[in-house]
């Protein structure tokens, strides 16, 4: 079995990187994984918007980067841990900051940061930044990354902001043929079948929860979905990890069929589906 150590989740803005990012994090933990999610969106630092009650101060991994140099024990330090998940620890630009608030740094950075946190966890998770051209970090990341997952609203914002940045990820160490391409937010009266068709197919779909946007809007995203209509979206993300650690999703034909029988119940197909 391939273990993916460094992931990116990177896709158009407002298509759920940071939920995804957290989710796929809370299923490699109950696997006994270790996993460090990087948040390096330096134009709008996430983390008081997941962790508004956890004190950061001083743990910035803006002062990581632009250190003299990069170290497992600087990394260390400025890593945020939670009480109540042992296995998961973030590294995040924080509240009021940005762009310069800390010296410039060069690419020579991030890659002794990428190297160094190949040793410190099983997994690593970048939530990147969809505007990549003006972010070292996330650039990085996307070429570095041992899986991306590309995530992609059905709608024709989406559509607009993918045409405009994938030229720029056509260079061979971007490996964007190799991205796990998958629609997010999907809603039944969005037209998911076009979109998915303009980027030669959709690996697979993260369908709209009412559950995941309460949890994104009162800041509980590292709790578990158990509402009886984010069980697809559970699955989503445990399929999606079987894809990302090299293992294949199996369902047997009667599992599709009874599955697509409840989707049908909740809307999720716009048009019935021929057996």
């Amino acid at each position: 079995m391939t273990m993916n150590k460094i992931i990116a989740v990177w896709g158009n803005p407002n298509s759920g990187k940071t939920t995804l990012s957290l989710k796929l994090a809370l299923e490699l933990e109950k696997m006994g994984k270790s996993v460090m999610i990087i948040m390096a969106d330096a134009y709008t630092p996430g983390i008081s918007a997941i962790l508004p009650f956890i004190d950061t101060k001083d743990k910035s991994l803006g002062e990581v980067l632009s250190s003299v140099e990069v170290t497992q024990e600087s990394i260390l330090k400025k890593c945020i841990s939670l009480e109540k998940h042992k296995n998961i620890v973030f590294m995040s630009y924080l509240h009021g900051e940005n762009l310069r608030t800390y010296a410039d740094y060069g690419k020579d950075r991030t890659l002794d940061l990428f190297i160094l946190l190949r040793h410190l966890a099983d997994h690593i998770i970048v939530d990147c930044s969809s505007c990549f051209p003006h972010d070292l970090l996330t650039r990085t990341a996307l070429e570095l990354s041992d899986k991306v997952v590309r995530l992609t609203t059905p709608d024709l914002k989406a559509v607009s902001f993918l045409d405009a940045l994938m030229p720029l990820l056509d260079e061979r160490k971007f490996g964007a043929e190799h991205h796990l391409k998958v629609l997010s937010n999907v809603k039944p009266q969005y037209p998911k079948d076009i979109v998915a068709n303009r980027y030669g197919g959709i690996g697979m779909a993260l369908p709209y929860t009412s559950e995941v946007e309460k949890q994104h809007l009162e800041a509980r995203l590292l709790e578990d979905l158990t509402d009886k209509n984010s069980q697809f979206y559970n699955r989503a993300v445990k399929n999606l990890i079987k894809e990302i650690l090299g293992e294949e999703p199996k369902n047997t034909e009667k599992e599709d069929k009874l599955n697509k029988s409840k989707l049908r119940k909740i809307g999720f197909f716009r048009k019935e589906v021929k057996e």
